[in-house]
């Protein structure tokens, strides 16, 4: 009888030429006392991402299962691409994720999370901290402000202007997010966070205080490259954060208005520091923000005009 497959971990890639060998070695040299599977998508590359992958697949056709798209499908979306080909894919009970200019520095992180979440059927999810390494600068910093192993509450998520852990490090029970709650579909690009809230809802995660994956930041095909000197880019993601962040207040019966108000103010001010304008001082939310922050838009308005 063939053993089952107990993790699913999938990875999107695109034109990481650069970067996808380190991605997929981190997934073949596992240590695990169970089987899984690595469904590695990608997005009809121009380099030669696809031509390594097939590589991978072909040395270890038991792990790396490819997915090799001919045309592009992120226009569409990445809920588009998660629902239509990576969703249908996954075989196992839990499901992991790094995409493909990141990489797994830990050969037992399958096996500690999982053991973990085996252990704690309360718990939907396990991630833990990850290396950020500025791609353009160099500089390396820890991703997460969390300081020890335990459990992240949902307010701790809910109260954060980000995500509390990077992507690379989760790995979740794969019927919490089967059926995602709507303000998951309401934006594009920031996926990664509403489905943060989608399991902080489910239930609790626990949080284990190791490195175990790098998070490579602007990456040439990065999105936080193209977002990074664009000020339409950031405040169109500014509008999607607030929007998602009141849709998810609605999702929760208002049970958290006071913590999410504050993160949806947080991000109006980003914004309006983005492209001062006298008319935010006729908002009703200019108000709300501290004296200093009042100030710094009138500032950067005076400025502007100058």
């Amino acid at each position: 009888m063939e053993e089952e497959i107990k993790v699913s971990v999938y990875c999107l890639a695109y034109n990481h030429e650069k970067y996808i060998k380190d991605c997929l070695e981190g997934f073949v040299n596992q240590k695990t006392n169970f089987k899984y599977e690595v469904i590695v998508h990608d997005d009809a590359s121009t380099d030669n991402t696809a031509s390594i992958i097939k590589e991978y697949a072909s040395k270890y056709p038991n792990i790396i299962k490819p997915i090799l798209q001919k045309e592009n499908q992120y226009s569409q979306s990445l809920q588009h691409i998660i629902d239509k080909f990576i969703e249908p894919a996954l075989k196992g009970k839990y499901v992991a994720i790094c995409e493909g200019d990141d990489y797994w520095c830990d050969n037992y992180k399958l096996q500690k999370q999982v053991g973990i979440l085996e252990n704690h059927p309360e718990y939907v999810a396990c991630t833990h901290q990850t290396k950020t390494v500025n791609s353009s600068k160099g500089d390396v910093s820890l991703y997460s402000k969390l300081k020890q192993s335990g459990i992240i509450d949902i307010e701790k998520i809910l109260r954060d202007r980000g995500p509390v852990y990077h992507t690379s490090s989760l790995c979740y029970r794969k019927e919490a997010l089967e059926n995602k709650p709507a303000f998951c579909y309401i934006t594009k690009g920031i996926g990664d966070y509403s489905d943060e809230f989608a399991l902080a809802f489910k239930g609790d995660i626990y949080y284990i205080d190791e490195i175990m994956s790098v998070y490579r930041q602007f990456t040439e095909s990065s999105w936080s490259l193209n977002v990074r000197d664009v000020i339409s880019a950031k405040e169109k993601y500014y509008k999607d954060m607030i929007a998602l962040l009141e849709e998810v207040n609605s999702y929760s019966k208002y049970e958290y208005k006071d913590i999410l108000d504050k993160t949806i103010l947080d991000f109006k001010y980003q914004m309006w520091k983005l492209k001062p304008e006298y008319s935010v001082l006729k908002d009703g939310d200019f108000s709300k923000l501290s004296l200093r922050k009042k100030i710094k838009i009138i500032m950067l308005n005076i400025l502007k005009k100058s």
